[in-house]
């Protein structure tokens, strides 16, 4: 599953961002900081991939492209791998 948090935003601007950007997933608001406050959010975009078990194996600042083969591999490596 894929999700977006957005941070200190407000709806009608978010509704507006997956408009205007074709976002085909679930995205949600930090109202007040809180939830980023408590994975150490640092900067704007920041990734994390959570596994089956919602442990964080994996952390990524800034953009991607996530549909490249490579990334694909590592998220598919990483979300197998045992911590």
């Amino acid at each position: 599953m894929i999700l977006k948090v957005a941070i200190k935003d407000k709806v009608e601007d978010l509704k507006k961002y997956q408009r205007d950007f074709n976002i085909p997933f679930l995205l949600l608001i930090d109202e007040d900081g809180q939830t980023a406050s408590l994975y150490g959010v640092s900067s704007h975009p920041e990734t994390f991939l959570i596994n089956r078990e919602g442990k964080i194996v994996g952390r990524a600042l800034g953009d991607r492209d996530w549909a490249a083969r490579s990334v694909k591999r590592l998220i598919e490596l990483l979300l197998k791998e045992e911590r």
